[in-house]
């Protein structure tokens, strides 16, 4: 009995001081620790789709490690990802974008079968998804990665309701509230990570990574205009 009681007080003791520990920041710590626990598992499970990843860069310009970076973000490379707004698959797809990027390589409308079986495919609509819309942000990859997440439309609105994107940046970074700066930010570690890894290293000499104002992930007919996402 008495074993048992000081067994129990243990257990209590821990949960206590794991408790405090949570209210005094120490939550940080633990997503760093379960983020180092998990990352390789996920990178490794990205990294199976290198060649279909490989082709939608060579189709669409943009950086393969980008295009990694994306997946991981938002669907952790499941096939089948399936969000509660109803994007679909790799990369997380609305049904509309996906549409008129298949419209814009001369391929049949996808199904949502299609999008949630298809890897290559969802790549392949993917990737030309996000290279018109980096070329609509003014080559800005931050900028176009906040498109992709939040829909063209919302970040207009923001940057029409702030003055423009700087000011909107500025104002978010300020409050240090954004969901979709941190979605950006993510993406590129993502993809830095992939990078330092070199899986998808045979691409990069002819795709590289685009910074601020950089071309190289723009598809020659990225001009054109689909729906907003």
């Amino acid at each position: 009995m008495l074993k048992g009681m000081v067994a129990a007080l243990v257990v209590l003791t821990v949960v206590v001081g794991v408790t405090a520990m949570w209210h005094d920041g120490a939550r940080e710590v633990v997503r760093g620790v379960l983020k180092f626990a998990t990352d390789p598992v996920l990178l490794a499970r990205v990294e199976r789709l290198r060649e279909p990843i490989l082709e939608a860069s060579a189709e669409s310009g943009v950086d393969p490690n980008l295009i990694a970076a994306i997946v991981a973000t938002e669907s952790s490379g499941h096939v089948d990802a399936v969000s509660r707004l109803g994007a679909l698959g790799l990369m997380q797809l609305m049904p509309a974008a996906a549409s008129d990027a298949s419209k814009k390589l001369g391929l049949p409308k996808p199904t949502r079968e299609d999008l949630l079986e298809d890897a290559e495919l969802n790549l392949r609509l993917g990737a030309r998804h996000f290279a018109w819309t980096l070329a609509n942000e003014e080559r800005d990859v931050e900028r176009a990665l906040v498109a992709y997440n939040a829909g063209r439309g919302r970040l207009a609105q923001w940057i029409r309701e702030s003055g423009s994107y700087s000011a909107w940046h500025s104002e978010r970074e300020a409050a240090g509230d954004s969901s979709v700066l941190a979605y950006a930010r993510k993406v590129l570690s993502y993809a830095e990570s992939f990078r330092e890894r070199g899986v998808f290293a045979i691409e990069t000499e002819t795709t590289q990574s685009p910074a601020r104002g950089d071309t190289h992930a723009l598809p020659p007919t990225a001009h054109e205009s689909p729906p907003e996402r």
